[in-house]
C-alpha cells in the first residue's frame, strides 16, 4: 500500500478507518497493536500518529462515523409526516440502508465486548443513541414493552448478524432475515 503515503489525508485517514475496524474485529481492540496497524497499512508508526494520536482516537473516531449514521436517520425522521407507520418506516430504513462497512462495525462490536461496555458507560455507544431515535419516533405514551420491541426493531441486523455466526449465511441472508424482523416486530405499530 505505497501509494497510501500519496493519498489525500481525507482518504487516508478513510482507509486508516477501514484497515482499523478490520484488523481490531479480527484481534480484538486490546489484541492489535498501533505497530500491527502501520505494518497493515504499509506505513510507519509516525505516519500514523501523523493521522490519529493513539487507537483511542481511531476507536473515537470509528464511533463518530456511526453517530454521523444515527443523526443522519434522525434528519430523515424530523422531515417525514408523523403517521402510524413512522417507527416501521424509520427501521426499515435503517436495515436497508445497511452496507458493508456498518456490518463490519457490528461484528467489531460483537468481538469486543468489553470495549463496547466502556463505551456503554461513557454514553459514547450506538446503541444509546438510538434513544433519541426512538423518543422521536415513538407517541410520549408508549409503554415500555413497547419501547423495548422498537428497540428490538433497531438492533435486527446486529441480532440476525450474532444468530449468523458459524452457519453460511451471508451478508444477504443477514439483511433479509434482519428486515423480514424488523416488519415483524413493527406490525402492531
Amino acid at each position: 500500500m505505497e501509494n497510501l503515503k500519496r493519498r489525500p489525508g481525507s482518504e487516508t485517514r478513510s482507509e486508516i478507518l477501514r484497515v482499523a475496524l478490520e484488523l481490531f474485529t479480527e484481534r480484538g481492540f486490546e489484541g492489535a497493536s498501533i505497530r500491527d496497524l502501520a505494518e497493515a497499512l504499509g506505513m510507519t508508526k509516525s505516519s500514523l500518529y501523523y493521522h490519529f494520536a493513539s487507537k483511542d482516537a481511531i476507536l473515537a473516531a470509528l464511533m463518530e462515523n456511526r453517530r454521523t449514521e444515527v443523526d443522519d436517520l434522525l434528519a430523515w425522521v424530523d422531515d417525514q409526516p408523523r403517521t402510524p407507520d413512522l417507527l416501521r418506516r424509520t427501521a426499515l430504513r435503517w436495515v436497508d440502508s445497511t452496507a458493508e462497512e456498518r456490518l463490519q462495525g457490528m461484528r467489531f462490536a460483537h468481538a469486543n465486548g468489553p470495549v463496547m461496555q466502556r463505551l456503554a458507560a461513557d454514553g459514547t455507544d450506538r446503541r444509546s443513541l438510538f434513544g433519541a431515535v426512538i423518543d422521536r419516533v415513538l407517541p410520549g405514551s408508549t409503554t415500555v414493552p413497547e419501547r423495548l420491541r422498537a428497540q428490538m426493531a433497531f438492533d435486527s441486523v446486529s441480532a440476525a448478524l450474532f444468530a449468523a455466526q458459524g452457519t453460511t449465511a451471508s451478508d444477504a441472508d443477514v439483511l433479509a432475515a434482519a428486515r423480514d424482523a424488523t416488519v415483524r416486530l413493527t406490525d402492531d405499530a
